[in-house]
């Protein structure tokens, strides 16, 4: 049909599916998210409990690894996580080996940071060892000066003598003291440098747990725990 009726059809046609795709966008927006999944800014707590050791990786709260230990089995491998008002356990092998590879560049560089630790540790002892013998010597140069007051001046010649021997043993010790420090502060450095790239590294893990634990609820791998 043609003329001025099936033009005005058509551009109430226009109009009316202009209003229904006006109507339906809101709509879309106020869909809720697939439940259970993380949303951007949500905070995802985890515990992963590594297969027959005692040992973890987390990120949450005490409660998070409480609740974790309960609901393992034995010394089983599992992964707990909380995100939002949704708590999940996975248990399955495949993801728990995953997870496990999401977090060995973290595991290698805390090693390597508790490497410097130690380090910076027996740097520490050397230094205190140090203080503590120019303290004695401190105490000794206190003592000679003393003595000189009443002393003759023999005696005062040969304790000014002892006391220069003190002055050179002291400054030997704040010799050593200065360069130990300089050690402190390298391996201070490379600690801070160390912190910033775990830093970098945790987040990077965050998101790939993140998407990790979304698949495992999209396949049923992940079982509610609340």
């Amino acid at each position: 049909m043609t003329g001025p009726f099936a033009t005005s059809q058509s551009k109430r046609r226009s109009l009316f599916l202009a209003a229904l795709v006006a109507f339906a966008a809101p709509l879309a927006l106020l869909q809720p998210a697939s439940p259970g999944l993380a949303q951007p800014g949500e905070r995802t707590s985890y515990v992963l409990l590594n297969a027959g050791t005692n040992s973890s990786t987390m990120s949450g709260s005490a409660d998070d690894m409480r609740r974790a230990r309960q609901l393992r089995v034995g010394r089983e491998g599992l992964l707990y996580v909380r995100q939002g008002g949704s708590a999940w356990v996975i248990r399955d092998a495949e993801t728990l080996r995953r997870a496990e590879a999401i977090f060995e560049p973290q595991r290698a560089m805390g090693a390597r940071q508790a490497e410097l630790g130690s380090r910076q540790a027996a740097l520490g002892a050397r230094q205190a060892a140090l203080g503590s013998r120019q303290g004695a010597l401190g105490a000794e140069q206190g003592r000679l000066g003393a003595r000189q007051a009443g002393a003759t001046p023999r005696e005062a010649a040969a304790l000014g003598r002892r006391m220069a021997e003190l002055g050179v043993q002291q400054n030997a010790l704040g010799e050593q003291q200065s360069a130990l420090g300089l050690q402190q502060d390298a391996l201070g450095r490379q600690q801070s440098a160390l912190g910033r790239e775990q830093s970098r590294l945790g987040r990077e893990a965050d998101v790939r747990l993140r998407a990790l634990v979304a698949e495992a609820i999209r396949s049923g791998a992940a079982q509610r725990a609340n």
